[in-house]
C-alpha cells in the first residue's frame, strides 16, 4: 500500500471520528426531540464526505473552515431551534474544533500553511474533540427550552468568530513563533470553553427568572382567588343572617300574590349573592382562581367577554401545568384583543369522555409576526414576558394533548386537548 493510499484512509477514519464527536457536541445544543428528521445520521455522512473531500483534494485553511462550518449548519438544519443559537452553536463547536488541531499540529511538528500534515496528527485531534464533547455533555446539563435575548446571543457569538479569525491570522502569519501561536489557541481555547458554561449559565438564569415570573403570578393568582371567596363568603354570612326578614318578606308577597314582586325580590337576593368579581366558578379552584384573576383586567379593557365552563371539581391532571397553559392563552388573547377595535375575547373550557377541550378566541388586529412557518411573539423581553406559543405546544405535549391554532383576518383561534388519562401528576 502506497503512502498516499495509506494517508488517506487514515485521513477518512479521522474525519470520522471528528464527526462521531461533532454528534456530542450537537446535542449539547439541540436535544433530539427537536430534530424533526429520523434519518438524520445521512446528514453526517454528506458532512463526512463533503469535507473530506475539500481537505483531501486542496490544502487551503480558508476553504477548510467554510467547508467544516457549512457542515455543522447542515448538522443543525433538522433541529427546530432558534437561528440565533444554531449560529452560535455553529462557532463555538468550530472554533473549539480548530484550536484543537492549531495546538495539536504545532505542538507535534513543524507546520507550513498551505502544506498538507500528517494525518496521524488528525487523529489525535479527532480522540481528543470526542473526549472534550463527552466531558463537556455531561458537566453542561440539560438543554432549557428557552431563548436568550438576542443582544447576548450576539454579544456571545462574536466571541468564537473572533477567535476563528484571530487564530487564522496567527497560524498563516506568525506561524514560524510556534510558542506565541500554541499560547495564543490555548488562552482563546479556555476563553471559548468559558463562553459555553456561561451560555448555558445564562440560560439557567432566565429560565429561573421564568419560573419566578410564572410563580409569582400564580401567587397573584392564588391571592386575588382568596379575596373573592372571602368575600363571597361574607356576602353568604350576610345572607343567612338575615334570611329569616328575607322569608317574612317573600311569605308577606306570596299571600298577596304578586309574582312580579317576589320574582324582582328573588332577583335582588340573587345579585346580592353573586360576587361580581368571580368569573367563574365551576368549583375547580386552580382554574377558577387563573380566569377570575385574567378576566378581571379583560373585562376592564374590552367590550366583549364571553367564559363557559363545564368541567368537574376534581380532574386527574397536572394542575400547574394547565394553569400555565390556560393562563399564557388567556393573557397573550387578552393582549391581542385590547389592540383591536373589536376588543372580543371568548373562553370555553369542558370535560367530555375524559378529555379536557380548552377553546380560546380572540380578535386581533390583523398583524401578526411570522417567522419560519412559526408564530413570532410580540413581547420585547421573550425571556421574562411570558413563555410563548411555542412553549405552550411543547407543555401541551409533554402533558399528552394536542393544539391547534388558526386564524383568519380579525380572529385567532386555539384548541387545546388534553387527555386527562395520559396526564403527569
Amino acid at each position: 500500500m502506497s503512502l498516499e493510499i495509506y494517508n488517506c484512509i487514515i485521513a477518512l477514519l479521522a474525519n470520522a471520528l471528528r464527526f462521531y464527536a461533532l454528534k456530542h457536541f450537537v446535542c449539547i445544543f439541540a436535544p433530539k426531540e427537536t430534530c424533526k428528521w429520523k434519518h438524520v445520521f445521512m446528514l453526517y455522512i454528506i458532512g463526512w464526505g463533503w469535507t473530506s473531500l475539500i481537505s483531501l483534494r486542496f490544502s487551503s485553511p480558508a476553504m477548510n473552515i467554510l467547508a467544516n462550518v457549512a457542515s455543522l449548519f447542515i448538522l443543525f438544519y433538522p433541529y427546530q431551534v432558534k437561528w440565533a443559537k444554531k449560529c452560535l452553536a455553529v462557532f463555538i463547536i468550530y472554533v473549539i474544533n480548530a484550536l484543537v488541531d492549531s495546538i495539536v499540529i504545532l505542538s507535534l511538528t513543524t507546520y507550513v500553511a498551505g502544506e498538507s500534515v500528517n494525518q496521524i496528527y488528525e487523529c489525535i485531534t479527532s480522540f481528543i474533540l470526542l473526549f472534550m464533547a463527552v466531558i463537556l455533555e455531561r458537566t453542561a446539563g440539560d438543554e432549557k427550552e428557552i431563548e436568550l435575548p438576542l443582544p447576548n446571543m450576539a454579544a456571545l457569538l462574536l466571541v468564537p468568530v473572533i477567535s476563528i479569525a484571530y487564530i487564522y491570522y496567527l497560524v498563516m502569519a506568525a506561524y514560524e513563533r510556534k510558542e506565541v501561536v500554541i499560547f495564543a489557541a490555548l488562552t482563546l481555547l479556555f476563553i471559548n470553553i468559558l463562553i459555553f458554561y456561561l451560555y448555558h449559565s445564562l440560560l439557567s438564569f432566565y429560565s429561573s427568572r421564568m419560573n419566578e415570573q410564572v410563580f409569582k403570578q400564580m401567587l397573584e393568582v392564588y391571592s386575588y382567588q382568596l379575596d373573592i371567596v372571602r368575600e363571597s363568603e361574607e356576602r353568604m354570612k350576610a345572607l343567612r343572617h338575615d334570611i329569616k326578614h328575607h322569608i317574612i318578606e317573600l311569605s308577606a308577597l306570596a299571600r298577596k300574590g304578586s309574582s312580579s314582586e317576589m320574582e324582582a325580590y328573588l332577583n335582588e337576593m340573587q345579585e346580592f349573592m353573586l360576587n361580581p368579581k368571580e368569573y367563574a366558578s365551576s368549583g375547580n379552584r386552580e382554574i377558577d382562581g387563573v380566569l377570575n384573576y385574567l378576566l378581571q383586567r379583560a373585562n376592564t379593557v374590552l367590550n366583549q367577554v364571553d367564559v363557559q365552563i363545564n368541567i368537574p371539581e376534581n380532574m386527574r391532571l397536572n394542575q400547574f401545568a394547565v394553569c400555565v397553559i390556560l393562563g399564557n392563552l388567556v393573557d397573550n388573547a387578552v393582549r391581542e384583543a385590547s389592540k383591536s377595535e373589536e376588543k372580543k375575547l371568548t373562553v370555553k373550557i369542558q370535560v367530555k369522555q375524559n378529555v379536557l377541550f380548552i377553546f380560546v378566541e380572540n380578535s386581533y388586529s390583523g398583524k401578526l409576526a411570522e417567522k419560519d412557518d412559526t408564530l413570532q411573539t410580540t413581547q420585547k423581553e421573550l425571556a421574562i414576558h411570558g413563555i410563548g406559543l411555542e412553549n405552550v405546544k411543547k407543555v401541551v405535549a409533554a402533558n399528552g394533548g394536542e393544539i391547534k391554532i388558526e386564524y383568519t383576518e380579525n380572529r385567532f383561534y386555539v384548541h387545546v386537548l388534553l387527555y386527562l388519562s395520559h396526564s403527569k401528576e
